[in-house]
């Protein structure tokens, strides 16, 4: 439904979830799971994960870079959890319009398009 929607993506952002999910960042030495960490928190609370990426982006930007995205993608069929966003493929010419309309997200500030090939020189 439209508003189990938007409760899952407004969610909290409060300091001391903030500081919890930092601190269990922080306390992992590998940056795979680091990274299955803060993906986690982009699956239950997608103002959390973009609160923490704003605040902390000097140190999180390893996290969510070139290398750790590189290894998730070589593993993703072994962490593969759901798909964000939406995609489009070939056979979808001619209802882009149709899609897009059903989407169930109203406020959407990003678009990133791609071809789906490559990610940052991989």
């Amino acid at each position: 439904s439209d508003s189990a929607v938007s409760s899952h993506l407004v969610g909290s952002t409060s300091k001391p979830q903030r500081e919890r999910v930092l601190q269990e960042i922080r306390a992992e030495e590998s940056m795979i799971h680091k990274h299955t960490i803060l993906e986690d928190v982009h699956d239950r609370n997608e103002m959390l994960y973009h609160r923490i990426l704003i605040d902390h982006m000097e140190e999180m930007a390893a996290v969510i870079y070139t290398l750790t995205v590189g290894q998730a993608c070589n593993e993703f069929a072994m962490r593969y959890r759901r798909p964000h966003g939406m995609y489009f493929c070939e056979e979808d010419r001619g209802h882009m319009a149709a899609m897009v309309y059903n989407f169930p997200q109203d406020d959407v500030w990003v678009i990133v398009v791609t071809d789906g090939s490559r990610i940052l020189g991989l």
